[in-house]
């Protein structure tokens, strides 16, 4: 997500391994189940940041996108 501060890049990449490891223990389940889930995980986790004011319903639109974006991007 584009507005992610540079000083966070290491948790971020931490972060990242983390789901990596968790998303390779969980593939087993079908893919859109574990879609479904991580949806529903993303939507708590979202509305915790923008509950405690740590983005805007804007920010949190513009990251949908971009993950609208990414997904959906065709290939060069």
């Amino acid at each position: 997500m584009s507005s992610t501060r540079e000083d966070q890049s290491e948790a971020i990449e931490a972060c990242i391994d983390a789901l990596d490891e968790a998303i390779t223990m969980l593939s087993h389940q079908p893919p859109r189940a574990l879609a479904a889930a991580l949806a529903v995980h993303l939507q708590g986790v979202l509305a915790v940041l923008h509950a405690h004011g740590e983005c805007s319903a804007e920010d949190i639109n513009r990251w949908l996108r971009e993950i609208v974006h990414g997904a959906c991007a065709e290939e060069p």
